[in-house]
């Protein structure tokens, strides 16, 4: 007989952490122990997380979340203990810095190609802040782009486009904002993008034959969602 595999599911851990605090509170009350004291550890459980993700122990391995959780929680528990003295209010200008990284990452990429030659039609590069857009690409040998969304929207239509190599690769960068993009019905769809409090809902088909196309998302998704559909 082959042994069951215990599979960690969202629910799973939900329920493990409800009856814990159930029991921890439920000790509190009877004088055993102070719930406080106990509740500056939680972090403890985003910092196992994070190593199980990592490690793909009883979940699908994912590198770069575990890394998140891993970080995410090392800083709460350093902070509860009293070795962090600020708090992650103090950090948000970060955002802004990493931002503009990002947004001039893309446009020295763009202008390198520019100078290089390559046809730029073959590569999106769509931004919106507060706005909404919408692209139509029709290019027969797209290789992909990058797509910043911030508090916008955007609607981009790929069913004309075509894929001449192997794979055509789009970093994503959206935060509480939101992508919907359409593929054509003979392309596959693969997401690699990191969703932090956001999520990616592949509504796409697969290929009923040999798929001619491979599209694949890569970046960050915060607090925003991708819709892709053919």
């Amino acid at each position: 007989m082959s042994e069951a595999r215990v599979r960690v599911t969202g629910r799973l851990v939900l329920g493990l952490i409800v009856i814990a605090l159930g029991a921890l509170f439920t000790l509190d009350n009877l004088g055993v122990l102070e719930a406080g004291d106990v509740l500056q550890w939680w972090p403890v459980t985003l910092i196992a997380y994070g190593l199980a993700r990592m490690a793909g122990v009883l979940c699908q391995r994912r590198t770069a979340l575990g890394v998140v959780f891993t970080l995410a929680g090392s800083w709460f528990l350093l902070h509860n203990l009293g070795y962090v003295r600020f708090g992650l209010g103090d950090l948000w200008p970060l955002v802004l810095v990493l931002l503009g990284v990002s947004m001039v990452s893309r446009a020295m990429n763009r202008t390198r190609d520019a100078r290089a030659g390559e046809d730029l039609s073959s590569n999106l590069s769509a931004f919106a802040l507060w706005s909404g857009t919408g692209r139509k690409v029709v290019a027969q040998d797209f290789r992909g782009g990058d797509v910043t969304a911030i508090m916008g929207g955007h609607d981009i239509d790929l069913r004309g486009a075509g894929i001449a190599g192997d794979a055509a690769v789009i970093d994503l960068f959206v935060v509480w904002g939101g992508v919907e993009i359409k593929v054509p019905p003979d392309w596959k769809v693969s997401c690699e993008a990191l969703p932090i409090m956001g999520g990616v809902d592949d509504r796409s088909k697969a290929p009923a034959g040999e798929a001619r196309g491979h599209l694949v998302l890569k970046g960050l998704i915060v607090m925003g969602g991708v819709e892709i559909k053919n």
